[in-house]
């Protein structure tokens, strides 16, 4: 018989295997072991002379350090479990239940991706601002109270926010387990006399309970990261958590310059704490198929009758669309078309305008901003498209030596904060001489966005390598094909709707991403996210609610993009 493995083992094995090896310690090992040299330098950076402990000694010396790891824990805890909540709650009523306009509604609840967290929370502080918030003012003439009853900018607030802007994450992970579990076990349960409340708390929600512990490790992990929700609302109030306190340190400290040592010791402290949860989301998502309970062709998922409580139900999902798309969009609106803030009333409809829909077109820093932000998308979606198939086709199927540490390696980004890249990446570029420019241009925030959405693509590319045979692949290879035409033929086309959904997936974040722009934003490299937080923080919250709209537009075309792959997919499979 014929041998199916490749030619060139050594060059097929090996080469690329070291290649990937080398480039993904360039684009991540090389920034995290240069900022942590510099925790132990006197001046902060990795060439500096000297070594010292100060930088630690300040951090977790401070008085305010167990304060400011017990908000960061309250706020990602409670971020996570309101997100759970909803999301398991919504999740199971569009997927197993007789709810109406199932179709629509799971449409309502993915769209608030579409929304940029930073413009979530400059819309809630819109709504539920002490002083001007539009709720807190009608609350107080409905009611004749003096004070406010609502104060966003607090860490309740934080939570609030954060937790409507992970549902659809949140919906995203569980939805897909909801709608494959075993109709059989709920059968039995009904038959026994079980009530829909009674099934979900006994029977649906043990089944699920692999995937909601490895959706809460991954919610964590992201509301520790977070930049955007606590800096917009947080920073005014002076609550900050890890990820603020290292923009703080790095941008606004007291001295008037970065206090990089004692940033690169808080985000050592910071890398551990992430690292041990990534571990565990990642051991959890690898043997998640151990409870697996969908088997045969003859799988049909049952619909629960909510009865009476179904229209009830469908307010509810309705409210959640309302806070989360609705109610935030409305106010950034209705500010986008005022010539100064001002309260919703029938009066002022005549001071409606357009000029700051107008100056963004017109405005050379908003075109400079939005043309770097395309380019920077377009080239940081296309690497990782490229580099997560790379890396995939090496780890699911060439099994090259060092598979699973290239596996890790390309997770590891998952937990790293977007603040923490970007002052890594400052290191790497003002340390090391590469002959020409690349701190300040837009090149650093593309490298920066390829490391930080590495982990997504891989994930997504991995799983579907995983679920195609290899039966294909080997009948090339026996036909005497080699690996580069088997890959070209066969395996490319088979996952080329995965890639275009890699790609749409980061050409949307990466025109929201704020944190790590933030971070390395220059003169000349300045993208719509920072435009629009330097329009808020700077006092003009018009021009900023109308970059804001423009952006949701912008993200709403690209998010009904991926929906379209997805779904024409999901037709190809059935």
């Amino acid at each position: 018989m014929k041998s199916t493995e490749p030619a060139g083992r050594d060059w097929t094995h090996y080469g690329p295997a070291i290649a990937a090896g080398f480039l993904l310690a360039y684009l991540i090992v090389v920034p995290l072991a240069l900022m942590a040299i510099s925790s132990f330098r006197p001046g902060g950076f990795p060439l500096d002379p000297g070594w010292t402990l100060a930088n630690y000694e300040t951090v977790y010396g401070a008085a305010n350090f167990p304060r400011l790891v017990r908000t960061t824990i309250v706020f990602a805890v409670g971020s996570t479990l309101m997100a759970l909540t909803l999301g398991i709650a919504l999740a199971w009523l569009i997927e197993r239940t007789d709810l109406p306009l199932r179709g629509a509604l799971r449409a309502a609840v993915i769209l608030p991706m579409a929304t940029p967290p930073i413009l979530l929370a400059i819309g809630w502080a819109m709504l539920l601002s002490p002083r001007t918030g539009f709720f807190n003012l009608l609350l107080r003439d409905w009611f004749g109270v003096s004070a406010s009853p609502f104060n966003v900018f607090s860490l309740g607030g934080m939570i609030f926010v954060e937790g409507l802007a992970l549902v659809p994450t949140t919906f995203l992970f569980l939805s897909p387990a909801f709608r494959n579990m075993d109709p059989s076990l709920e059968e039995a349960a009904a038959t026994s006399g079980a009530g829909a409340f009674t099934m979900l708390r006994r029977v649906i929600l043990p089944l699920l309970w692999p995937s909601i512990l490895a959706a809460g490790i991954f919610l964590t992990i992201v509301c520790l990261v977070v930049f955007d929700i606590p800096g917009t609302l947080g920073m005014p109030a002076r609550i900050y958590v890890l990820s603020t306190q290292i923009y703080y340190l790095a941008v606004d400290s007291p001295p008037g310059v970065p206090l990089y040592g004692q940033v690169s010791a808080l985000a050592v402290f910071f890398l551990v704490m992430l690292a041990l949860l990534g571990w565990a989301y990642h051991r959890l998502t690898r043997h998640a198929q151990r409870f697996r309970t969908v088997t045969g062709k003859g799988f049909r998922p049952r619909l629960l009758r909510l009865g009476r409580w179904r229209w009830v139900a469908f307010a509810g999902v309705v409210l959640y669309f309302m806070l989360a798309v609705v109610a935030p969009l409305a106010i950034l609106t209705w500010t986008s078309l005022m010539p100064y803030q001002t309260r919703v009333t029938w009066a002022a409809v005549e001071l409606i305008t357009l000029d700051n829909h107008r100056d963004f077109f017109a405005n050379r820093r908003v075109l400079t901003a939005t043309a770097n932000s395309l380019t920077i998308a377009l080239v940081s979606a296309t690497a990782v498209a490229l580099l997560s198939v790379g890396l995939a086709w090496l780890v699911a199927r060439a099994r090259a030596p060092g598979a699973k540490f290239l596996d890790g390696l390309a997770f590891a980004p998952m937990a790293m904060p977007g603040v923490m890249l970007g002052v890594a990446l400052v290191y790497v570029y003002l340390t090391l001489d590469f002959g020409f420019a690349i701190y300040g241009t837009i090149w650093i925030i593309a490298i920066a966005y390829v490391t930080h959405y590495l982990s997504f693509g891989t994930r997504l590319a991995n799983g579907v390598l995983i679920q195609l045979h290899p039966e294909l692949e080997e009948a090339g290879a026996a036909s005497g094909a080699s690996t580069w035409r088997i890959l070209r033929k066969i395996t490319v086309p088979l996952i080329w709707p995965a890639v275009v959904g890699i790609w749409i997936w980061v050409v949307a974040h990466a025109l929201r991403e704020l944190s790590t722009a933030l971070m390395l934003q220059g003169r000349e490299n300045v993208v719509v996210p920072t435009l629009l937080w330097d329009y808020w923080s700077g006092g003009e919250p018009n021009r900023a609610a109308a970059v804001g709209v423009w952006l949701v537009i912008a993200l709403v075309v690209f998010l009904s993009l991926w929906q379209a792959f997805a779904r024409g997919r999901l037709e190809r499979s059935t």
